[in-house]
């Protein structure tokens, strides 16, 4: 078990003679390189709405309601209780007087039937994520497609995933003025906990779940793996944003892309691509208010939008490599030299 917390492609060729031929391959983008027919796969990816059925237990009749949520959900529900509350599992006796103080608490009710009423109608996410997963299955049909689920945690575990499931804490995504939200989490954190998130943090969860990254303390492998990850995405998800893929706005989005080389010459000038030091890692690829070794101005996991760039540069100079050639090198390496990355 794995849990998970909170968690314009421009081309260059080098070759002349061949540049109009390739322009018009590579102004189609990522979306046609790997564009899919998904109405002909047929393939239905619902989100199962747990946070609805467990808030709906009688609490006066505690045991009734796990026994039946256990008939509904099955091993789900031990994962709920024990691995994202923390409370005993199913058929202890105390299992029933912690979820019956957690039900009856006024703060926990106030978040619950916020998350219900806007995520009780779901058919957006539903249509993305199906959307998503049809690529999905169309590039890695060997891989299984995941049971998707909504839950609540109190702000605790926004994602929980293993092989088979993909388990979101909604009441982390109400949006960044939801109450609660100004009084417990930071500024720069609230930005993202919303709506339009909701799709992409599924599907990029469980590609961090099926796709790990191999133990490296060097920070361009780490850089890399993670750009990886959001070019695939990007590949699922080729009518989402960019911007709401990486979780910027479009000044942040805007500000990476006039400071790239910047950005690029300062890692090299700090001798910081190789480094093995794993507060560099967590400077540039973590939830931060700005990249401090950047700028005060920067946004913060600008690594990650950088590994993003180059790995779409590499992709992009080798059209026959295809999504899971991709996803099993991790030559970093070799990556960034094939990537003839200059920006």
């Amino acid at each position: 078990m794995v849990l998970n917390k909170r968690f314009s492609f421009a081309v260059r060729f080098h070759v002349i003679l061949v540049l109009s031929a390739l322009m018009t391959f590579g102004g189609c983008s990522t979306k046609k390189r790997f564009d899919v027919d998904t109405k002909a796969i047929a393939l239905n990816v619902p989100i199962y709405p747990f946070e609805q059925d467990f808030f709906a237990i009688d609490t006066l009749h505690v045991a009734d309601g796990l026994a039946q949520l256990h008939r509904k959900y099955g091993e789900y529900l031990n994962l709920y209780l024990r691995d994202i509350m923390q409370f005993d599992t199913l058929g202890n006796p105390a299992v029933n007087d912690e979820v019956r103080a957690f039900l009856r608490d006024t703060a926990v009710r106030s978040i619950f039937r916020e998350t219900i009423r806007q995520y009780a109608h779901d058919s957006d996410i539903v249509a993305a994520v199906t959307d998503a997963f049809k690529r999905f299955h169309y590039f890695f049909p060997q891989n299984p497609i995941p049971k998707l689920y909504f839950h609540v945690s109190m702000f605790n575990q926004s994602l929980v995933t293993n092989d088979s499931i993909v388990s979101l804490s909604a009441d982390n995504y109400l949006g960044p003025n939801y109450y609660w939200y100004k009084k417990v989490v930071y500024e720069y954190l609230r930005y993202n906990m919303k709506r339009d998130k909701v799709a992409s943090d599924f599907v990029l969860a469980y590609l961090l779940t099926q796709f790990p990254m191999p133990s490296s303390d060097r920070f361009l492998d780490n850089m890399l793996y993670r750009g990886k990850m959001m070019y695939v995405l990007a590949a699922l998800m080729p009518e989402q944003k960019k911007d709401v893929l990486m979780g910027y706005t479009s000044q942040q989005m805007e500000w990476c892309k006039k400071n790239e080389k910047a950005i690029w010459l300062n890692l090299l000038d700090n001798k910081q691509l190789y480094s093995t030091d794993p507060m560099i890692a967590t400077a540039y690829l973590n939830d931060a208010p700005f990249t401090s070794y950047v700028s005060q101005d920067s946004p913060g996991r600008i690594g990650v939008w950088l590994g993003w760039q180059i790995v779409t540069q590499y992709m992009d100079h080798h059209p026959d490599i295809t999504l899971p050639q991709l996803m099993a090198d991790h030559h970093y390496q070799q990556m960034l030299e094939a990537s003839g990355y200059k920006p």
